[in-house]
């Protein structure tokens, strides 16, 4: 399957419990985030290609038609450079200030201006890796799809809220999601990150010493599970990158005490459906945040 971009409209909350109808091409007026992905050149693919990458792992599929003259069209040299899916598959880049057509239009007049450019529908196919893996009918499971750059970073906060922090900024969902934070707080006692990517798959990463009494058992079958199935298909993609992320939240580089990354389920499973949607009301985020193309998070 490959994934098609739309010049659809979205609707956004934004700050004093209101929101606005966005077009494409327009400022994007919430938190910058999603899953990280660019489009480059590559001589295997006719055209261009869609890349995720984390440090020296790089791994390839054919592009969104259409998404690259819609970058183009925008101010993206040659249609080319990284772009952010949110949980709702809202397409997001940043444009530099004195390319964009609509720099009037936006918060900032300099540096680099985030920009809604539309919609995906369908899966990118990155070979062995499934970025929209079945959810877990009993229990949970191992997250097999990409391990970083993969999804918006939430977290629960002390307050029993959900948050999407960068830097210094912190700005709470628009909406409630109690049985969100109850699926969390199953699996790990003590608030913290979470993921939310494009699909609409929650994961999470797990402590070995911070596992909810009662679910030690659960989590030992879910990663023996996961082992023995990637073991007997041969999926060598999906044990590298697993152990990948162990090895990143290790404090001593060793996967044994990395923290697991759990799959909780789809956002379809917990409160209706309802999607976390960060409100910002910092202006100064804006500045900040277009300061550089890509930024740390």
């Amino acid at each position: 399957m490959t994934a098609t971009f739309k010049t659809s409209s979205t609707k956004v909350p934004i700050a004093n419990g209101q929101s606005v109808t966005l077009d494409p091409g327009l400022p994007w007026p919430s938190a910058y985030r999603g899953s990280k992905y660019s489009l480059v050149t590559n001589s295997e693919f006719d055209d261009v290609a869609l890349k995720w990458e984390h440090r020296d792992l790089s791994i390839f599929a054919e592009p969104p038609e259409h998404l690259r003259d819609a970058m183009e069209d925008i101010g993206k040299q040659n249609g080319l450079g990284s772009f952010r899916v949110t949980s709702q598959r809202e397409v997001l880049t940043k444009v530099p200030a004195d390319q964009y057509p609509h720099v009037e239009q936006a918060p900032v007049s300099d540096g680099w201006v985030p920009v809604y450019l539309g919609t995906l529908s369908g899966e990118p196919d990155f070979g062995t890796v499934d970025v929209n893996p079945s959810s877990p009918t009993d229990g949970v499971r191992i997250w097999t799809g990409f391990p970083f750059n993969h999804g918006e970073r939430w977290a629960v906060s002390h307050d029993d809220t959900l948050v999407w922090k960068w830097r210094d900024y912190r700005f709470e969902s628009a909406f409630d999601h109690p049985e969100l934070i109850d699926a969390y707080y199953t699996y790990r006692p003590t608030p913290g990150r979470f993921y939310v990517t494009e699909y609409g798959h929650v994961w999470i990463n797990v402590p070995h010493n911070d596992v909810t009494a009662g679910s030690e058992a659960e989590i030992r079958n879910a990663i023996t599970t996961w082992r023995d199935q990637a073991e007997a298909n041969n999926n060598r993609s999906t044990l590298r990158l697993v152990n990948r992320r162990l090895v990143a939240t290790s404090s001593s580089d060793d996967p044994s005490d990395g923290h697991i990354p759990i799959h909780l389920g789809t956002l379809r499973d917990f409160d209706s459906g309802v999607t976390p949607r960060p409100v910002v009301d910092d202006e100064a985020y804006y500045l900040d945040v277009g300061q550089y193309e890509d930024v740390w998070e």
